[in-house]
């Protein structure tokens, strides 16, 4: 399968570009993600938030559909 070449990150707390990367730069697990009838799609946006120590990770298809979505609870000090 071809990617369209670039990955464009983008912060999802202020919608500006952090980054753009050739897509061959990064792992296939990154660059190609399954889409709803489990085919696999390229990733072309990754939009990362952070919100204290819980982080979300959405990929994005070429044709704007989120393709995957992780959520991931950062080490630290515990907030109780």
């Amino acid at each position: 399968m071809q990617h369209p070449g670039k990955i464009t990150f983008i912060n999802g707390l202020t919608n500006q570009v952090v980054r753009e990367v050739d897509a061959t730069s990064v792992p296939e697990a990154i660059r190609f993600a399954p889409n709803a009838d489990g085919r696999l799609e390229p990733v072309v946006k990754i939009v990362e938030t952070t919100i204290g120590r819980q982080r979300t990770i959405k990929q994005y298809g070429p044709d704007g559909v989120l393709l995957r979505s992780t959520v991931q609870f950062l080490e630290g000090k515990d907030d109780r």
